[in-house]
């Protein structure tokens, strides 16, 4: 998984005092959680818990993480280009999100040849946040698009993307299964939703109160493609250290 996940710049409209420590505790929240849920099937490698990612827990899990993740995108896009897209911190930030997916997709291709990834979270974001560009400055028009999205994905079959998966899998040489894939649809109405709640500024919440507002937890959120990007080896470091040292 995912998020990062954030913008290539801070989240603010005009003055560094305007900014929103919210979104950087929604943020390093998802990181959190992200962590646990990564730590959990690590766990599960060497024995020590019953992890399955479809199992109603996991899955309601990951939903949590994905939707802060993609909430602070919108947002976080929302609130750094409020005066005009900011074309080269958008292009800086796209291209380093992207180099870090292919960086994942590669890796995956070469040690899991049978699932490896080929559109997790930062390959979502990369994406999303193209198409999010239209509706940045149109934040009622984003949150009626995310909401629709949101309604007809869960209510209707309109976005049963199966069959194009299905006939795109074969030429594309694309895995039967594969370790995270970040669905378009729904969670480009996150995305959107995220631009609304940028623009209203969160509702005046500039901070979470039951967060820390500094710190670690913090400078996770400022550097989280980094921390997506290595928080694994540590985590899986841990659990073979437990499993050498309780066996």
């Amino acid at each position: 998984m995912t998020t990062a996940i954030r913008s290539a710049s801070a989240p603010w409209t005009h003055t560094r005092k305007e900014r929103l420590i919210s979104i950087d505790q929604m943020r390093a929240l998802a990181l959190v959680l992200m962590a646990v849920f990564h730590f959990g099937y690590d766990l599960s490698v060497f024995g020590y818990l019953s992890f399955d990612a479809k199992a109603p827990f996991w899955a309601v899990f990951r939903s949590i993480i994905v939707t802060l993740f993609f909430l602070s995108v919108g947002a976080s896009l929302a609130l750094a280009n409020a005066n005009g897209i900011r074309w080269r911190a958008f292009w800086v930030r796209e291209l380093r999100i992207v180099a870090g997916a292919l960086t994942f997709t590669i890796a995956t291709w070469l040690l899991y040849p049978d699932s490896w990834i080929w559109f997790g979270v930062l390959h979502f974001i990369a994406v999303a946040s193209l198409l999010a560009l239209p509706l940045v400055h149109t934040p009622r028009l984003a949150l009626i698009a995310g909401v629709a999205i949101l309604a007809l994905f869960n209510l209707t079959d309109w976005f049963n993307l199966v069959p194009v998966y299905q006939a795109l899998r074969e030429p594309l040489n694309l895995p039967n299964r594969t370790m995270d894939l970040t669905r378009l649809i729904p969670w480009l109405g996150m995305v959107y939703i995220g631009i609304y709640l940028g623009h209203r500024r969160f509702f005046s919440i500039n901070r979470l109160l039951f967060l820390p507002t500094a710190g670690p937890f913090l400078w996770l959120s400022r550097h989280s493609l980094g921390f997506y990007m290595i928080h694994q080896i540590p985590l899986y470091g841990l659990a073979w250290l437990i499993y050498i040292l309780v066996g």
